[in-house]
């Protein structure tokens, strides 16, 4: 087992939601929780700087969580 962080913009033209969806539903359905961020206002990639910004301190925390670090 490995630890699993999804981000999805949901306007996204590559990688539709609904295939995130999914994705975090059949782990759940295992009782294996995923961070799930969805971005409404977001295509593919997080090009709007709150976004990142989110995107980025989700990520640091998650990466401490699972990484073993300090997280500021």
């Amino acid at each position: 087992k490995v630890p699993l962080f999804i981000a999805q913009g949901a306007n996204d033209p590559r990688v539709p939601k609904a295939e995130s969806d999914q994705m975090v539903e059949a782990l759940k359905t295992r009782s294996i929780e995923v961070p799930y961020m969805v971005k409404d206002n977001e295509g593919h990639g997080f090009a709007n700087e709150e976004n990142r910004f989110d995107f980025y301190r989700a990520m640091e925390e998650f990466l401490g969580e699972h990484l073993g670090g300090r997280v500021e």
